[in-house]
């Protein structure tokens, strides 16, 4: 990727808001990578992405191990 590519990503991003339920068994273990609130086991995670899907999969890779 060339720093051209990088810049026009970086233009593209978009936030999204996702809602989920956590899952019973995740534990935090580190930096947390987006901007999150939980009230019980439900969560609201902003996550920073190019598209929808990019943004569930970045969310489900570190909540589920996906």
């Amino acid at each position: 990727m060339n720093v051209m590519d990088v810049i026009n990503r970086v233009k593209a991003l978009q936030e999204f808001e996702v809602k989920f339920t956590m899952p019973e068994e995740f534990r935090f273990n580190g930096e947390v990578p987006f901007d999150m609130q939980i009230v019980g086991n439900e969560a609201t995670v902003k996550v920073l992405a190019i598209s929808l899907e990019e943004a569930m999969y970045r969310i489900d890779s570190y909540f589920f191990g996906a």
